[in-house]
């Protein structure tokens, strides 16, 4: 394989499939210009998470002291593999933080693949670091595998597990199953939204008006604990500019679906989610938390999942980290992971045994103080 343009990093070869070439984008206007063939590809991802848009918004709201290297391969003019990466010092890490609901490189085929994984494992990086894996399925093998073959050493780590509602039932079986979990009379709450507060339900709907509608739900929002905490949308410019740039984007595609609750006019629940693969994908909710005693945040997810089953969809991802009020709705549960490996060299070895032996001792060690 070789390299196709003059910005590129010259890579170290990548065997068994001549036909394809390799190339790293190391150059955000590169980048910008392989965003249809990326799309043409990206289109048959199970999740929204492979679109151009995503990563290029990413890099421009979160990659402060990175380095673009984005690994493609090409068969002729066609990309058929990519892996969305950046540079940060000697180490080579995914296009990953905690507003990452998930990442896996993608390619045509599994022999694509194989070669994808092969071309980011042989790089010089001391370490190549790579987060949001779903800990299952032929993608974290084919990493392995390929950081076995290069000599490195890899360590993996568990990180969230995202709850999601299977909706291949009916939503009669849905209820009488997950009802003894909500822990509120939410239907009867719903009534009394109707009855005493006027209340309107828009569930799962393009936005008529997309800038009032998203900054209206970004307010709600950061209105309670979130805001509180520094963790909502709003709390940092550079986390505002990223999900007010991705809404956009997917709202261009057809994909941005608003949800939200109105009691006497005022918007007291709101979810910003996308739907792609019959799917639904919650990005961001929350609920004014004056009317926590009407549990509208519960009622609105509640109210989504029944409309999903209306529209015939196939479920609702729930994402991010596993917590209490997702698991008064889930009937699943998907578990990522990140890895890490190593080149056989003093620093990165270094790394790696701290990873490997020392951190988990250490946090042995500091359980046990505390459960004394």
């Amino acid at each position: 394989m070789r390299n196709l343009k003059p910005n590129a990093e010259r890579p170290d070869r990548v065997t068994g499939v001549p036909e394809l070439r390799l190339e790293w984008i190391v150059d955000e206007h590169r980048f910008a210009a392989v965003e249809a063939a990326w799309d043409l590809l990206a289109a048959k991802e199970p999740s929204p998470f492979a679109r151009h848009a995503w990563f290029a918004h990413w890099w421009r709201a979160f990659a402060v002291d990175a380095s673009l290297r984005v690994c493609v391969l090409w068969e002729g003019d066609t990309l058929v593999g990519a892996a969305p990466l950046v540079g940060e010092s000697r180490r080579l890490t995914a296009m990953v933080n905690d507003h990452t609901p998930l990442y896996a490189p993608f390619a045509r085929d599994e022999r694509v693949l194989a070669a994808l994984a092969e071309a980011v494992m042989g790089t010089g990086s001391g370490e190549v670091e790579l987060g949001a894996l779903p800990s299952d399925g032929e993608v974290l093998r084919r990493l392995r595998r390929a950081s076995d073959e290069a000599g490195r050493s890899a360590v993996e780590e568990p990180q969230h597990v995202s709850p999601f509602v299977d909706m291949s039932g009916s939503f009669e079986q849905f209820k009488a199953e997950s009802k003894p979990r909500w822990g509120a009379p939410l239907e009867r709450f719903r009534r009394k939204m109707g009855r005493e507060h006027g209340a309107t339900f828009s569930l799962a709907e393009s936005p008529v008006d997309l800038d009032r509608e998203l900054e209206r739900g970004l307010r709600v929002e950061s209105s309670g604990w979130k805001g509180r905490a520094g963790t909502s949308i709003l709390s940092q410019a550079s986390t505002a500019s990223f999900y007010r740039s991705v809404a956009r984007a997917y709202h261009g595609f057809g994909e941005l679906k608003l949800s939200g609750i109105s009691l006497d006019g005022q918007l007291v629940a709101f979810d910003m989610s996308l739907l792609h693969n019959n799917r639904l994908w919650l990005l961001k909710t929350g609920f004014d938390e004056s009317y926590r005693r009407l549990a509208p945040g519960l009622v609105l997810r509640l109210s989504i999942i029944e409309r999903g089953f209306e529209l015939g969809l196939a479920g609702h991802e729930l994402l991010g980290d596993d917590s209490e009020w997702k698991r008064k709705f889930a009937n699943g549960h998907r578990a990522h992971c990140r890895l890490r490996a190593y080149r056989a060299r003093p620093a990165p070895m270094f790394r790696y045994a701290y990873r490997r032996w020392t951190r988990p001792r250490l946090r042995r060690m500091y359980h046990r103080v505390r459960s004394r």
